[in-house]
């Protein structure tokens, strides 16, 4: 009998280790320990400050806290609903601690300075959602320090964004209120963007596209007199789809000493009778006709442009033209609505199914309210033995 080779089999365990990670803290801001419950607001809250760092002024309603310091920071979130008190002069304050980051904040308005950023360091606020209430939801910015708002405004609630107070060496344009992020905001309730001192530049920025959500209205203001601007800047990363300010739920007023700053390149679309301008502050505002505006008008500094009068729904090919060129190859010249600077991408497709290949993906638009561009057809291979194709613009 031949000897048969030995056979070792070989069990490997795979031993899978699971851990399951504590859902981040929700806290709820407290307003039984408030300073005073009687009687109308008679300050802005300076007297009656509940400080962000102080656990006395935290209930832990789930969740595991972030930190283990007793108030809500990194991935916790947490509610504030001052509501129930007759006097709504007590705020919110960090006071001189650097908070961070918040992953949320969801509230109910007052209008007097809901919670102020003083002192300390930047600080960056991710989800913040405005629940309706009579009164604006307000974050307050003071002193040399910047606030960022990065993640989702939602709500149907109204936000005012103040800047103002003790800045100890005037304004740098580096502190600012920043509306930034991946996500379009979704906010439909209004928004205001104010400079409270007056005695200095406040500035804000806009830094993605649906910055402003479908807030009703946007209103930006400053105080009448050469210190008191109140500007927003409008980054390319504001370019394309409806661009900051939704076409046409937005009305945007711009009220005494609010200037618009355009990066250049931008082009920010504005609808028919939603824009209006109150520079001198006498409580009056006129409608801006239609048209583009650049920087020869007051109310705009940069290299960019404002449209009024070009809404999303008047975007389409309004020309085909087919030909041959003097080698004989095939060219299509396209004709489409555009916005001047506004950056569009030109798509072909065989069956008007996959829009997946682009004839160009960088045409910037023309000066004037169309753009036209030819293409070589031959320069497309898989066209050769094509009987139809159709196109398609995007911004």
């Amino acid at each position: 009998m031949k000897n048969r080779p030995k056979i070792t089999f070989a069990l490997t365990a795979l031993i899978l280790a699971s851990s399951q990670v504590a859902p981040a803290a929700v806290f709820a801001f407290k307003t039984d320990n408030a300073g005073t419950n009687d009687g109308p607001p008679t300050d802005d809250g300076a007297n009656y400050q509940q400080l962000w760092a102080n656990p006395v002024n935290w209930t832990l309603v789930s969740g595991e806290d972030d930190g283990l310091n007793g108030f809500p920071d990194g991935e916790d979130t947490f509610t504030m609903d001052r509501t129930a008190l007759a006097n709504n002069s007590t705020r919110l304050t960090n006071e001189g601690v650097t908070i961070g980051t918040v992953a949320g904040i969801t509230g109910t308005g007052t209008g007097n300075q809901d919670v102020v950023f003083k002192h300390g360091g930047n600080n960056t606020i991710v989800d913040l959602t405005l629940l309706a209430s009579a009164e604006p939801f307000h974050i307050r910015e003071e002193r040399d320090r910047s606030l960022t708002i990065s993640g989702v405004i939602s709500g149907t609630g109204d936000l005012l964004l103040s800047r103002s107070g003790g800045f100890s060496d005037g304004v740098d344009e580096d502190e600012l209120i920043t509306i930034t992020g991946d996500e379009p905001n979704t906010i439909t309730g209004a928004i205001q963007l104010w400079n409270a001192s007056g005695e200095q530049p406040s500035y804000w920025v806009a830094d993605k596209v649906g910055a402003f959500g479908q807030s009703s209205v946007l209103t930006i203001f400053g105080n009448p007199g050469a210190a008191g601007v109140a500007s927003l800047q409008f980054t390319l990363n504001t370019s394309g789809g409806e661009g900051a300010i939704d076409d046409d739920a937005t009305s945007l007023f711009i009220g005494a000493q609010g200037v618009l700053n355009m990066d250049a390149g931008v082009n920010e679309v504005i609808g028919v009778g939603k824009l209006f301008t109150d520079l001198e502050g006498t409580g009056t505002y006129t409608e801006v006709e239609p048209g583009t505006y650049n920087n020869s008008v007051e109310w705009i500094i940069g290299e960019g442009t404002v449209t009024v009068g070009a809404s999303s729904s008047s975007f389409a090919i309004t020309e085909i033209a087919y030909a041959l060129d003097d080698a004989q190859n095939p060219t299509v010249t396209l004709t489409w609505n555009s916005i001047p600077d506004r950056v569009y991408v030109v798509k072909y497709s065989t069956d008007l199914i996959d829009w997946g290949s682009d004839l160009d993906d960088g045409v910037v638009g023309d000066a004037g309210e169309s753009t036209t561009r030819t293409f070589n057809l031959s320069d497309i291979p898989e066209l050769d033995d094509e009987t139809k194709v159709f196109f398609r613009i995007e911004e």
